[in-house]
């Protein structure tokens, strides 16, 4: 694992919808979608890795919220998502739903 790799690692935190909301409305927040991990694409991002951060956007691997997400997202306020902050970005990953007890 290379150095920058590690750094990222220890940055990956939680955050609340409520947080990112602001940064959304600026274009500034990037979904990672399941098949990608997060650490991984910030890497990419950090290093401006154009080439295959363009590949993951074209294979929608990275994608914007869209206003679906948005509207979803508002009405669950308490929404938690991984994220990943890459000035100006912040990536995240949504966190799956919790099954209930005994399922």
């Amino acid at each position: 694992m290379s150095d920058l790799q590690k750094q990222l690692q220890e940055m990956v935190d939680t955050a609340k919808w409520d947080w990112l909301e602001v940064h959304a409305l600026k274009g500034r927040v990037v979904i990672v979608s399941p098949q990608l991990d997060l650490v991984e694409a910030g890497v990419a991002v950090a290093e401006d890795n154009s080439k295959l951060v363009k590949q993951w956007l074209d294979d929608s691997w990275l994608y914007a919220p869209t206003e679906a997400h948005i509207d979803r997202w508002k009405q669950e306020r308490d929404k938690e998502f991984t994220s990943l902050i890459i000035h100006p970005f912040v990536l995240i990953k949504e966190l799956p739903a919790e099954l209930p007890q005994g399922i």
